[in-house]
């Protein structure tokens, strides 16, 4: 079974616009926060976040806990999970297990067999990673918080929310998780042809696209490029050469978890052409349901797709745990490394792969922006 037609039949099951957040403390929050479109998925996505740390839970999903004889997949934290939204304000949990043999889906409410400790628990967890990752007088994330959820108080948005409001919400609530095997992916790679192309110095074998061109904390210019583009994702830091739209470079950082590298250019930005300017990526928030978002393919066109997922730790990335947002599958071979911009000049991602055709689920994924950022030291200006 698709897992479109899965989610619909759960979404059916729900009832028509009904809300993740249906009681007077949830009303309230979101009234303070000015936005319901915009407050919904920081809401939905912190509330997975604690729920996924709670013990129950984790003793339902995670291998260490887990007896031969139950029922459940054996997942562990370094598999695929994406939000998916559903439509209607409502959400589900996806996650691709590979030891997953059956081609039906297995759905699973979150919610059930969660004592209210373990609840608690893991909000507590959740929000001592919080303000570790995200302390609450930095200023780009309240920043953020406050344009995402309109609110323009001092005290931080995030401190309105509780260990009683996310228990509420989840006891209140179905929280579906759907488990099924992996699609299969075509790495968005190939021959592209439009300008800032990237190749292997010497070779005219076309490998990704640029995908966004800046400076380093140490002032060094240059752009961002996928690291999966190389033969056998292997690159010589500092030695590696390439040339980018017509412009010789050299490799000065690499990550595999984020699949991206850094390109030192020998040139100056008075000398790249085209240059579409942003704000930077997207930080201390989650995209929107649906957002509308363009980006730059392989045949210079500029293609529209929408969010229709991310990843559920997506405010707390660990280093070791690839995230990303996903999209309706738009991209294709040649589009890897583009950017991925919101309708406010944010960047959210950048192309990474797409499923096959006719997958369970289709989709084109995307390397959260804020992680390649981060991984690399690139200024976020």
């Amino acid at each position: 079974m698709k897992i479109d037609d899965f989610a619909n039949g759960l979404l059916d099951s729900y009832g028509a616009g009904k809300s993740f957040y249906p009681n007077n403390k949830s009303s309230a929050f979101l009234y303070e926060a000015g936005q319901n479109s915009n407050a919904q998925p920081l809401l939905i996505t912190s509330t997975w976040q604690a729920l996924l740390e709670s013990p129950d839970l984790a003793k339902k999903l995670y291998p260490n806990a887990l007896g031969k004889a139950s029922v459940f997949p054996f997942l562990n934290r370094n598999l695929e999970k994406y939000l998916l939204c559903l439509g209607n304000n409502n959400y589900c949990l996806l996650i691709f297990d590979p030891a997953f043999t059956s081609d039906e889906p297995v759905y699973i409410d979150a919610s059930k067999h969660n004592s209210f400790k373990s609840v608690r628990t893991g909000y507590s967890i959740w929000k001592s990673k919080i303000d570790r990752i995200f302390p609450f007088d930095s200023s780009t994330f309240d920043r953020n918080v406050q344009f995402t959820l309109g609110n323009s108080s001092n005290k931080s948005t995030f401190d309105l929310l509780n260990a009683d409001v996310f228990s509420q919400n989840i006891s209140d609530s179905d929280w579906p998780v759907i488990i099924t095997k992996p699609p299969k992916r075509d790495y968005t790679t190939s021959y592209p042809t439009k300008p800032h192309k990237m190749f292997l110095q010497n070779d005219n074998r076309f490998r990704s696209l640029a995908g966004t061109y800046t400076t380093n904390k140490e002032g060094v210019f240059g752009c961002t490029i996928c690291l999966h583009c190389f033969p056998n994702s292997y690159v010589e830091v500092g030695k590696t050469k390439v040339v980018i739209n017509g412009i010789s470079g050299t490799v000065i950082s690499t990550h595999n978890v984020s699949d991206s590298c850094f390109v030192q250019l020998d040139a100056d930005i008075s000398e790249i052409s085209d240059l579409l300017k942003s704000n930077g990526p997207l930080q201390g928030t989650t995209p929107r349901e649906f957002e509308q978002c363009t980006f730059v393919n392989k045949e210079s066109q500029q293609s529209n797709t929408n969010v229709i997922g991310w990843s559920p730790d997506i405010l707390y990335n660990d280093p070791y745990n690839q995230v990303k947002v996903i999209t309706n599958p738009i991209t294709n071979p040649g589009d890897s490394g583009s950017a991925l911009l919101d309708m406010n000049g944010n960047i959210l991602g950048f192309s990474f792969y797409r499923t096959e055709i006719n997958a369970v689920k289709e989709f084109s994924a995307w390397m959260w922006a804020t992680s390649v950022f981060k991984a690399h030291d690139l200024k976020y200006k």
